[in-house]
């Protein structure tokens, strides 16, 4: 299990930079460092970051612990990675 976070240029926020990235890394965890599933806490008032990890596969798994996501309430998304 590995942990991502990330974080895009405001001038191209929108664009899918963020859900591009977010995929190539599942990608990127499963074939060259082993990782079996990634996990990522949001902010719910953060409705982009919840669209891009739900678009790239992952899902909701419980709340986050607000001191995780800078003092804010949110929740855990977690993904299973493929190529083991």
């Amino acid at each position: 299990m590995a942990e991502l976070g990330y974080r895009v240029a405001e001038h191209v926020s929108g664009r899918g930079v963020a859900t591009a990235a977010v995929r190539e890394i599942c990608s990127l965890g499963a074939s060259r460092h082993r990782v079996t599933a990634l996990r990522a806490a949001t902010s719910r008032d953060n409705l982009a970051s919840q669209r891009v990890l739900l678009k790239s596969g992952f899902s909701e798994v419980g709340p986050a612990d607000p001191a995780d996501i800078g003092g804010k309430p949110g929740c855990w998304y977690q993904r299973d990675v493929e190529g083991h």
